[in-house]
């Protein structure tokens, strides 16, 4: 599960990335980001990382 985490600007110095809003995965490892705000970060957490979710939830029921 990938979750928001906010990187703060002392933590962002030690790990050397910029700080801000960035997707985590359970094992701690950053999967994108910086994003600007939470909600840019929640919103590319729940976008379809391929076109097949997508696709079927816009055809609708068979």
């Amino acid at each position: 599960m990938t979750a928001p985490h906010y990187i703060s600007e002392t933590k962002s110095d030690m790990r050397g990335i910029k700080h801000g809003w960035y997707a985590v995965e359970d094992d701690g490892n950053l999967s994108s980001g910086p994003f600007s705000s939470r909600e840019a970060c929640v919103a590319r957490i729940t976008q379809p990382t391929n076109g097949t979710m997508a696709s079927k939830l816009q055809r609708g029921p068979n």
